[in-house]
């Protein structure tokens, strides 16, 4: 696929890899869609344990493409709420004309034994994680169908192999790797190919704002600092030795968006974290 001039989705776009999936396709001359929830995340994202993306980092990541002269417009998105993806996808096209490309990567976590696992955290989690790629997907299959467009969804090697305390966020990229594998097949007669990719240890919210502050990982690891937890895992688990990036992610999805005999695939990039 050439990607100068095609329109790109991409949830979870205000920070880390969405953010960076965005900036690498609007430097391809895409017209990008940074989608997060803004100001939404003041109503509906609650009492988190970590802090949601804001408006603030959405207008500063839409700003940054601007800023190097790539073509983009900041659009506010709840993927776990079916109007809102469907509003999504039809103002990106009075925007830009056409969708071709949905990046899923809008992702949460929570973790904890499942023992005493809170079922309200179970089902956000997999609202987000899990609906939100159907109903977004969904939203804009129309438009897919008429180009010949691309899915790409953002698991994780959480969703290759379990975790202990993490079985709640593993089970929902396990799903969305399965929802991968099963609308590649569906969509191949359209043309419409479907990838996934798996990332590992990346410096994003997720990690530095909740799992490397989890009282379990410190145990593990025997670190008092987050910086410290975060370097132990990465020391621990990748045998190339450095975490990866927002980059590393990005040059990815390039990649799947170029592959066009590729899809059902969930590339992970992990610098062998997981090796299969």
């Amino acid at each position: 696929m050439q990607i100068a001039g095609k329109t790109v989705i991409v949830t979870g776009a205000a920070r880390g890899i969405g953010r960076g999936i965005a900036g690498a396709f609007a430097r391809q001359g895409a017209n990008v869609v940074l989608a997060d929830l803004g100001a939404l995340a003041n109503r509906t994202a609650g009492d988190w344990n970590y802090a949601l993306a804001a408006e603030t980092e959405l207008a500063r990541a839409a700003d940054d493409i601007r800023e190097r002269g790539g073509n983009c417009a900041a659009l506010e998105v709840d993927v776990s709420d079916r109007s809102s993806c469907q509003a999504l996808v039809d103002k990106a096209i009075a925007i830009f004309g056409r969708v071709d490309i949905i990046v899923n990567n809008a992702g949460i976590i929570q973790t904890g034994s499942l023992a005493e696992f809170a079922e309200s955290d179970w089902d956000r989690i997999f609202a987000v994680n899990v609906k939100g790629i159907f109903l977004l997907s969904q939203s804009a299959l129309p438009r897919l169908k008429a180009n010949g467009g691309l899915i790409i969804n953002i698991a994780s090697v959480a969703g290759k192999r379990g975790f202990p305390q993490m079985g709640a966020y593993c089970a929902s990229k396990f799903a969305a790797i399965g929802l991968t594998q099963s609308l590649a097949a569906e969509l191949a007669e359209f043309s419409i190919r479907v990838n996934a990719i798996c990332p590992g240890n990346v410096d994003t919210a997720m990690w530095f704002d909740h799992l490397s502050k989890s009282e379990w990982q410190r145990r593990l690891h025997g670190t008092d600092t987050v910086e410290d937890t975060f370097n132990a895992v990465i020391d621990a688990t990748i045998p190339l030795g450095r975490e990866q990036t927002p980059k590393d992610i990005a040059e990815a999805a390039l990649y799947l968006a170029r592959a066009e005999n590729v899809t059902g695939v969930s590339l992970v990039v992990a610098g062998g974290f997981v090796m299969n």
